[in-house]
C-alpha cells in the first residue's frame, strides 16, 4: 500500500513540473509576428511623439542628420504588407504613416530598425540610403492622389518632432520629386504638396 502511494505521489509530481516548465517556456517564447508586433501609434491619441525615444538601444547624440520621406506606392498596407517578402520582419523604414487602408488614417508605425537605432534599407528604385538618415513611409500613391489630411498632420508632428530631439535642420529633409518614373517608391509622388509641407516645417 505504501508503495503504491509513493508511485502516485512520485508520478503526480513529474505531471506538475512538466505543466510548470510547458507554462514557463510558453511564457518566455515570442509572440506570433503580427499586425500587433509593431508599435503603434494612433491618430487621435493627445500623447506626445517622445514616447518614439524610448528605444530598445539608446539614442546616440548625433546620431540622425536626415529625414527622408517617401510613398510606398500602394494603395494601403502597413509594417507587415510592406516589409521584405522573404522575411516579415525586416521593415525597411523607421516609421511607417498609414492612410485608413491597412492602418488607421494618421497611424504611425514604429519599425524595429528605430527601435535598434539601425539604418533604414533603400525603397524599390534606391540604389542607396545614407545610414544616418530617418526613413520615414507613407502609406499611399501620390501619383495618383494625395495624402490624407491626417496623413500630413502626423507626418508634420512626427517630423517636428525628430527634428527637435535628434537636433536635425530642415535642410536635413529629404524629398525626392525630380523623378519622371510613376509609381516610384523612392520618390514621394506627384500629388504629395512639398512646397507647402516644407513651408509648414520652417514655421
Amino acid at each position: 500500500m505504501k508503495r503504491s502511494n509513493r508511485k502516485l505521489i512520485v508520478l503526480f509530481s513529474f505531471v506538475t513540473l512538466i505543466c510548470m516548465t510547458s507554462a514557463l517556456l510558453l511564457g518566455l517564447a515570442p509572440p506570433p509576428l503580427g499586425a500587433d508586433a509593431y508599435p503603434s501609434l494612433s491618430a487621435t491619441a493627445d500623447n506626445s511623439l517622445d514616447i518614439i525615444f524610448n528605444t530598445r538601444s539608446p539614442q546616440e547624440p548625433g546620431r540622425w542628420k536626415y529625414i527622408y520621406i517617401h510613398q510606398s506606392a500602394t494603395t494601403g498596407g502597413d509594417a507587415r504588407s510592406l516589409a521584405a517578402a522573404a522575411n516579415p520582419a525586416d521593415i525597411p523604414d523607421h516609421f511607417i504613416i498609414g492612410n485608413g487602408n491597412g492602418l488607421s488614417d494618421g497611424e504611425i508605425q514604429v519599425g524595429p530598425r528605430w527601435n535598434d537605432q539601425s539604418p533604414a534599407k533603400p525603397p524599390t528604385g534606391a540604389d542607396h540610403l545614407d545610414p544616418d538618415c530617418i526613413s520615414v513611409c507613407l502609406v499611399g500613391n501620390f501619383d495618383q492622389f494625395q495624402p490624407t489630411p491626417t496623413q500630413l498632420r502626423r507626418l508634420g508632428q512626427l517630423v517636428q518632432t525628430l527634428q527637435d530631439q535628434c537636433r536635425i535642420s530642415s535642410d536635413g529633409l529629404v524629398l525626392i520629386t525630380d523623378t519622371q518614373a510613376a509609381n516610384d517608391p523612392a520618390a514621394i509622388g506627384r500629388y504629395f504638396p512639398a512646397d507647402g509641407f516644407r513651408n509648414q516645417i520652417l514655421q
